[in-house]
């Protein structure tokens, strides 16, 4: 297990966003989505990094294949499900990789350093606290559920979604709101909106394996623009 710099996140942010507003050929989304993935077997997440690789070869195939049919119907639904629904694959797995392994104190402590304002830096900090607090109390609520016998699979939870909406759903999303609020209330109290200078216990080191990757998406991002520029 290697440390990944929030530097080199931040990196990955920007290209993965980048990335919305360009049309490449599929082998070099491919290699941009494994470039993606390997950060998850670097931090020490592996089986995340093969299961989020599968589906990148499972979009990028049905990317070729859509090119193979693209004036019958089953073309065009495969165009739409792996070229239009894949641009956004990038961004998915940065936010896979950022939310499961990036503390909100190394967050915070790079906003700060670009001098982000108030505004952005308080939202942010609640929002990646808010999102696993929510994925636990919903583990929770389906645990308690499936001990009344409610919601006992996935199945059930398919074939009867007015009982699905009501025992679950209507919960979290009461919950969620308690949630959010105590987030918000806890930050503010430990001074995250006081105006006064800041300090921070996070050590944050920028080491050869992030010039490393930093490089390297460097030169996907060129050949990326590369690519943009000559087909366009």
């Amino acid at each position: 297990m290697r440390p990944i710099s929030i530097y080199t996140r931040f990196l990955l942010v920007i290209f993965a966003n980048a990335l919305i507003f360009v049309t490449l050929p599929t082998p070099l989304v491919l290699a941009i989505n494994i470039y993606f993935c390997s950060f998850q077997v670097i931090v020490g997440r592996v089986r995340k990094g093969q299961a989020w690789l599968l589906v990148c070869l499972v979009f990028a195939l049905g990317a070729s294949l859509a090119m193979v049919f693209p004036e019958n119907l089953p073309g065009h639904y495969l165009l739409f499900l792996f070229v239009g629904v894949g641009r956004i694959l990038p961004l998915v797995l940065v936010a896979a990789f950022m939310m499961g392994t990036t503390k909100v104190s190394e967050l915070v402590y790079l906003l700060r350093k670009i001098h982000a304002p108030q505004w952005l830096v308080i939202p942010v900090s609640v929002l990646f606290r808010f999102f696993p607090t929510v994925r636990h109390d919903y583990a929770q609520i389906r645990r308690a559920m499936k001990f009344r016998g409610i919601a006992v699979t996935t199945g059930d939870m398919v074939r009867h979604p007015m009982r699905t909406m009501e025992y679950i759903y209507v919960p979290l999303l009461n919950n969620a709101t308690n949630v959010a609020s105590d987030l918000t209330s806890a930050a503010l109290t430990r001074g995250i909106g006081d105006p006064g200078p800041k300090t921070s216990i996070q050590r944050i080191a920028f080491t050869g394996l992030d010039a490393l990757m930093c490089a390297l998406g460097l030169v996907l991002m060129g050949c990326g623009a590369y690519v943009a520029m000559f087909q366009a």
